[in-house]
């Protein structure tokens, strides 16, 4: 499986449909080109970590029959699959929302972040109902090693046709393998 990155902040499996229909949507109105090129790539242990991370993700939310395990079950649509994302080091944490947006260049005036519950169980959105498996367990232990996790929503811009973008980060501090990473995941709501 190949890996492949836009502008060194978003890392996904270029074989992928899922994570690559996430970034089209996340991006058809802006250049990907141009999304989050302040941010310095991150070095090949956190790219491995950030690859693994997003592939444990999407492996548990196939195996939970959806497309998302940010969005859960209740998300009106499976196409969609979760991103890793690659902040580094600023200021990403909890109510640094825009800060994070901004950095990923999906900031649009008047979006309003809104903060959602993570299970202390499994550091994942209360939203996300996860059946017992190796898959899981492989997510939890990578999300094990985040600090100061936390999770939140926001709508998406004008153009965002009723999605709300979701978005798990957390600040990994394991010797040279530090700054700030996550997940980002698209749910279609219901007009």
């Amino acid at each position: 499986m190949t890996s492949a990155s836009l502008s060194s902040a978003l890392i996904f499996s270029a074989e992928n449909a899922y994570q690559k229909s996430t970034l089209a949507h996340l991006y058809r109105t802006s250049s990907i080109i141009k999304s989050a090129s302040s941010i310095r790539p991150p070095p090949p242990e956190i790219r491995v970590y950030i690859k693994d991370l997003a592939s444990a993700a999407n492996n548990t939310a196939n195996e939970n029959a959806c497309g998302s395990i940010l969005a859960g079950q209740g998300s009106e649509s499976d196409e969609y699959g979760d991103v890793g994302v690659w902040l580094g080091d600023g200021s990403y944490s909890e109510g640094n929302e825009t800060n994070i947006l901004r950095a990923l260049n999906l900031y649009e005036s008047g979006q309003e972040p809104t903060p959602g519950q993570l299970e202390p169980s499994t550091s994942l959105p209360s939203t996300f109902k996860p059946s017992s498996s190796d898959e899981l367990d492989k997510l939890s232990f990578l999300l094990a090693k985040l600090h100061d996790k936390f999770y939140f929503t926001v709508k998406a811009g004008l153009n965002g046709g009723g999605s709300v973008l979701h978005f798990l980060i957390g600040r990994l501090d394991e010797g040279i393998m530090s700054g700030w990473v996550g997940l980002v995941g698209i749910d279609i709501a219901p007009e």
